[in-house]
């Protein structure tokens, strides 16, 4: 046998000195609510040969810590003033023992009762909250969920205090993240505030859907944010802390990283642990391996092979389902999930979920000595914690900061591209996430600056900052409101008051486009040079745009006004507001056709029968796109003005926002100046 895989089967078996064996211990069992549970709960831990145990701190926006920045849990089995995180503390060091604070992330409360705590975060921002304050998770189906959506604005920064405190106030060896991924029930993620700021940073309108890649990443992107930012913050308290979460394997294990990507956690639930450890914002991922071992062996042994091969110089420990197995069944999942890859790759231990629920053959679920003694047994002598030397012996810094702006509108840090420059060269860009927060991780020692833009414009560049060996640097970023809204596309509606649908309208501003563009067939593009009009929550076709004008087709749409916004770069114009007129005629061009006819080009005679698409032009058959409006052909002659009632009225065949209007002249009149009047609205007149 080789040497190197015989020394990984004598780690493997707990034979070489350090290994993680760990349990979970629930909040819905035995385990830490009494000073005696926690004493049994440390006794046991030893006599399995653990060395680490993963409290469930928080469990549903309430904590078993008292010194918590929400309310102690709603637990009556819990003394009056006990506090079990610091009191497993104290027990678990003495004895050699990690403790990490486990923290159930977006779940917000349970179906039934409400919380009896009136500052629980399910009455500042659930059920009876409104408006913006209302961070409820809701499906594509429009049902709320009694959790919060990770692309709410006002969702990360509220975890990341919460989970910061007990950073500051125990000395917990690890913050450990479960549920930090959107609910597997239905498609979620579809709160007013996410949707509002995924289109404007995407260039979108309306709903998206899961079709949308680009949604799917924008959502990934949020859970990933908060990880970050919760990895960056946790290193610069206390660097010693180690970061880990409980990450999804659902169905069989994948062979490839394009599979990981077709998995649920990838792509329904939108948790890229893969991702995080490849980035470094994870120490330790701790998949779910929670399998029936009579049924899913092979699903087991997939996921941990993928999973061996791919730690990115992180880490990884994996998660047993023993409350699934029988003891034995447990023994064999444990003897093979420790076992090298056929790469040579070993985890850093394994934890058992959970420590009450120790077997599917144990309906009392409560904590069970016979499991503890036997998985001692099979470990044979107690193992040390493993050294994870990234944090032990970094030979890497970090850096990180945050955007403020003085002034303006509370997104306007939101999104923002940052970019890393190297002195030594090399660039990366990374967007700021809902808090203004920006950050890297296992950055090479150096001087590094940053430079942020807005619009593709350049508003803040930092001096040159230090970035050393296990430590984290901070770049603080402070611009004036003034000078960012400088960079933000704006329109301006000069004398025009008011707008009808279908109509022609050209707009002034600025920052509209870096540079001239036209449209060149029809249907009209939404999105020309980067930038899309949106009226009304509709995207405007663009005939033309520059960077300080645009001519868009109003969409054919009834409303109480027109409320018209730019958006370019991930940025947004303030709203410009137009009245709504239902008709605003105006003649483009006079043709004679014919010996008598007479036929008006014009724009603004409002909506047809049947509705037109704005931007794609006339039909060039029956049914014709006739205006709804009666129309009338005004026509001045030396008698006086004649009023017509024309052959058609609609739109021009083929050409986007342009009406025809075909009348007859009267008799003998050959020239002269005419008008068209579109329900109540007149035109200015034109001669023919």
């Amino acid at each position: 046998m080789p040497r190197l895989v015989f020394a990984l089967l004598l780690m493997s078996c707990g034979l070489w000195g350090q290994q993680y064996r760990a349990f979970w211990a629930d909040a819905f069992h035995e385990g830490y609510k009494t000073p005696a549970q926690v004493d049994q709960l440390v006794e046991n831990a030893i006599l399995a040969k653990a060395n680490a145990i993963f409290m469930e701190a928080r469990v549903r926006s309430n904590s078993y810590y008292r010194q918590s920045l929400e309310g102690f849990a709603e637990d009556t089995a819990v003394p009056v003033a006990f506090d079990p995180l610091e009191y497993l503390i104290q027990k678990a060091h003495a004895q050699g023992i990690e403790v990490h604070a486990w923290f159930v992330v977006y779940p917000m409360w349970r179906s039934g009762a409400a919380p009896l705590n009136p500052g629980h975060v399910y009455y500042l921002h659930g059920p009876p909250a409104e408006g913006g304050e209302r961070w409820l998770n809701v499906s594509s189906a429009g049902v709320e969920t009694l959790g919060l959506d990770p692309g709410h604005p006002g969702v990360l920064p509220y975890l990341i205090d919460v989970f910061l405190e007990p950073v500051k106030r125990y000395n917990i060896d690890g913050v450990h993240l479960d549920y930090v991924r959107y609910p597997e029930d239905a498609d979620y993620g579809y709160n007013r505030a996410s949707i509002e700021r995924y289109s404007r940073q995407n260039n979108r309108v309306g709903v998206p859907s899961r079709a949308d890649g680009a949604w799917n990443q924008w959502r990934r992107d949020q859970v990933t944010a908060l990880v970050r930012q919760l990895y960056l913050r946790v290193q610069q308290l206390r660097p010693s802390v180690k970061v880990s979460a409980a990450t999804i394997t659902w169905g069989n294990g994948p062979l490839t990283d394009a599979e990981y990507r077709s998995k649920d956690a990838y792509g329904y639930v939108f948790q890229d642990w893969r991702g995080w450890l490849e980035e470094g914002i994870l120490d330790i991922s701790m998949p779910m391996n929670y399998f029936v071992e009579t049924k899913y062996a092979t699903y087991l042994d997939r996921w941990s092979e993928y999973q061996k091969n791919r730690q990115y110089g992180r880490g990884y420990v994996n998660g047993l389902g023993n409350y699934l197995n029988t003891l034995p069944q447990t023994l064999a999942q444990l003897d093979r999930v420790l076992r090298p890859s056929s790469l040579g790759n070993t985890p850093l231990g394994v934890c058992f979920y959970s420590y009450a629920s120790t077997r599917s053959e144990d309906p009392a679920q409560r904590p069970n000595v016979e499991f503890y003694r036997t998985v001692g047994e099979y470990f044979r002598e107690p193992a040390a914690v493993p050294e994870l030397p990234w944090k032990s012996r970094p030979v890497k810094g970090h850096l990180m900061g945050r955007l403020e702006v003085d002034g303006g509108e509370k997104w306007w840090a939101d999104g923002v591209t940052v970019r890393l420059v190297g002195q030594e060269g090399g660039e990366q860009l990374r967007k700021t996430d809902a808090s203004g927060f920006f950050g890297w991780v296992d950055l090479a020692p150096g001087e590094y600056k940053t430079q942020i833009e807005s619009n593709g414009k350049q508003v803040f560049e930092s001096e040159w900052t230090r970035v050393e060996v296990g430590r984290v640097a901070e770049i603080p970023a402070r611009i004036s409101g003034e000078m960012l809204e400088s960079t933000l596309p704006a329109l301006n509606a000069g004398e025009l008051a008011q707008a009808a649908p279908g109509g022609l309208v050209r707009l002034r501003g600025r920052n509209l486009a870096p540079r001239y563009a036209a449209a060149e067939a029809v249907p009209l593009p939404r999105e020309m040079a980067g930038t899309m009009v949106v009226v009304n929550g509709l995207a405007a076709p663009l005939f033309e745009i520059g960077e300080d004008f645009v001519v868009i087709q109003v969409p054919y749409a009834q409303a109480d006004q027109w409320t018209i916004t730019a958006r370019r770069g991930g940025t947004e114009s303030r709203p410009l507001v137009l009245a709504y007129a239902a008709a605003q005629p105006e003649i483009v061009e006079v043709r004679r056709s014919g010996g008598d006819g007479l036929e008006i080009f014009a724009t603004g005679l409002g909506m047809t029968d049947p509705p037109a698409l704005s931007g794609a032009g006339g039909s060039a058959e029956e049914p014709y796109h006739r205006t709804v409006l009666p129309v009338r052909v005004l026509v001045t002659t030396e008698q006086g003005e004649v009023e017509i009632e024309p052959a058609y009225a609609g739109l021009q065949p083929w050409v986007p926002a342009r009406y025809l209007v075909q009348a007859r002249l009267p008799a003998g009149v050959s020239a002269g100046q005419v008008r068209i009047k579109a329900g109540e609205a007149l035109s200015a007149p034109a001669a023919f």
